[in-house]
């Protein structure tokens, strides 16, 4: 390359760099009458004239400079305390609400939706909307509304009528948020300028109806005995399920089964079941006063899962959607006109079954409830006596002393109780109906002490499975490796 074309190229590429910068620098620098003219923040309060009109409304008027340019700077748009407020009326995207407030000497401010006087409200939420109408601050001036878009308010997000208990009145009027975070464009009574405030503070006049409602579902129970449920009929895709509280001494169980057939409960699913009854707080107040038309949206006009619980105090209520790709169900509570989303892990009966809330043992009692317990005709006799003593702190405990006779002989308990634990815990692998055909492998008798007994019997069904039969109804299958187990263990004892 000969020396005229590097400089000729050299001089292209300096020229092109220079366009490079110039286009960067347009880009960054604002324009003219932009809302972010201003590099840094004020460090000078704004210079205000504050009236109000004939109405009541208040109003501020802006220092300008002698060419007629606003003078920027920070400052207090007004100032009251929220005691000081009467109503709020607001119109946004959400829709029209009003709140009124009413402070008694000496105590704290009574809020009240309109139109909702019967609904609890969420704490905090109308002192937010208080604490923001009571006093309104700005950090800066970004301009004047000239009827453009780039503030936001040819459609205000929000609109605030806040009267006050000097019968006054502030209108203040949220456009877009500014850009890098600035804050939030306003505008304060008819005056066209156009102030930044924190969106924080001017967030609440944002909210809508269903952000004042409260989340509380439902409360959790007063004391120990009516947090214990006797009763939960459920539906559940179509499928009716019982869960009802177990109230023998024969078994540790919880609960059973009494639809749609007879059995013992799983413990582990019936106790989440039991924990998403009562006390339960939404995510979020998704419908007030519904239509047929949004329940039907919301996939509650049919439920896919309802729930009925009988306490000692009461009964509660609840149906559920299906629960959707996040997880989330929408939930109503009761004859409240409410509809709240809400996690479908804090409501586990929305998608419980049979299958899962099947007993996790084929049949468990407690050895202490037993008076015989005969395992493929070798039979053991049990007699459980309570022990009471008294610690050093004058407190009586009580204990159960278990003593077992093979024939004539006594057992040690030691020996005894490891056994007699595993048979009664040889687990449910499934609940499927297995064929109970030919000669059971392994048959297990529980007498108790009222007389009463159970017949527990396996019979083979396949190389890893087999049926388990308690008193002639089929339970499902128990594994082989447990009924193998339970053999061998045997021979100890004959």
């Amino acid at each position: 390359m000969t020396k005229s074309k590097k400089i000729t190229l050299i001089a292209v590429i300096a020229a092109a760099l220079v366009l490079t910068g110039v286009m960067i620098l347009l880009l960054v620098l604002p324009k003219e009458g932009d809302a972010d003219s201003n590099e840094t923040a004020p460090s000078e309060a704004a210079q205000l004239t504050e009236s109000t009109d004939e109405n009541g409304v208040h109003q501020a008027v802006v220092g300008r400079t002698a060419d007629g340019k606003i003078e920027n700077g920070y400052g207090k748009l007004i100032e009251y305390v929220p005691s000081k407020i009467k109503e709020i009326h607001i119109e946004n995207e959400n829709g029209t609400l009003d709140v009124t407030c009413e402070t008694p000497e000496g105590e704290a401010t009574k809020y009240t939706l309109v139109g909702y006087e019967d609904y609890e409200l969420q704490s905090g939420v109308p002192d937010a909307i208080a604490n923001a109408a009571a006093l309104i601050e700005f950090s800066s001036i970004a301009g004047e509304d000239n009827g453009g878009s780039e503030f936001g308010f040819e459609k205000p997000r929000s609109v605030v009528t806040v009267s006050y208990t000097d019968d006054t009145k502030s209108v203040i009027t949220v456009g877009a948020e500014a850009p890098m975070a600035k804050g939030t464009y306003i505008k304060y009574g008819s005056g066209s300028e156009i102030y930044v405030a924190q969106t924080g503070i001017v967030s609440p006049f944002l909210y809508g109806v269903n952000d004042l409602i409260s989340l509380v579902i439902n409360k959790a129970a007063e004391d120990t005995e009516s947090s214990l449920v006797q009763k939960i009929d459920m539906t559940v895709d179509g499928s009716d399920l019982t869960l009802e509280r177990y109230k023998g001494d024969k078994f540790s169980s919880a609960y059973y089964m009494s639809n749609p057939e007879t059995r013992f409960a799983s413990e582990k699913e019936s106790s989440k079941i039991e924990g998403g009854i009562r006390g339960l707080y939404a995510e979020k107040v998704f419908l007030v006063n519904p239509s047929e038309a949004q329940l039907a949206d919301a996939g509650l006009s049919n439920p896919y899962a309802t729930l009925r619980a009988s306490y000692s105090d009461g009964t509660v209520k609840l149906a559920a959607s299906k629960p959707d790709g996040e997880g989330k169900v929408h939930l109503m509570a009761g004859d409240k006109n409410i509809v709240y989303t809400i996690s479908a892990e804090k409501v586990p009966w929305v998608d419980t079954s049979f299958n899962m809330l099947v007993g996790e043992y084929v049949l468990y009692p407690k050895m202490t409830a037993l008076t015989g317990f005969e395992v493929n005709g070798t039979a053991f006799k049990l007699h459980t006596r309570e022990s009471h003593t008294t610690d050093d702190s004058g407190n009586e405990n009580t204990s159960y002393i278990t003593t077992v006779f093979l024939g004539e002989n006594e057992i040690q308990i030691e020996d005894f109780s490891g056994f007699c634990s595993d048979v009664g815990m040889i687990a449910l692998a499934d609940a499927e109906k297995g064929s109970a055909g030919g000669s059971a492998t392994l048959t297990v008798k529980y007498t108790y002490e009222d007389g009463d007994s159970d017949e527990v019997a396996f019979y083979p069904d396949t190389d890893t499975l087999y049926t388990a039969v308690v008193n002639g109804k089929v339970m499902g299958h128990a594994r082989t490796s447990d009924i193998t187990r339970t053999l061998d263990d045997l021979k100890a004892f004959q």
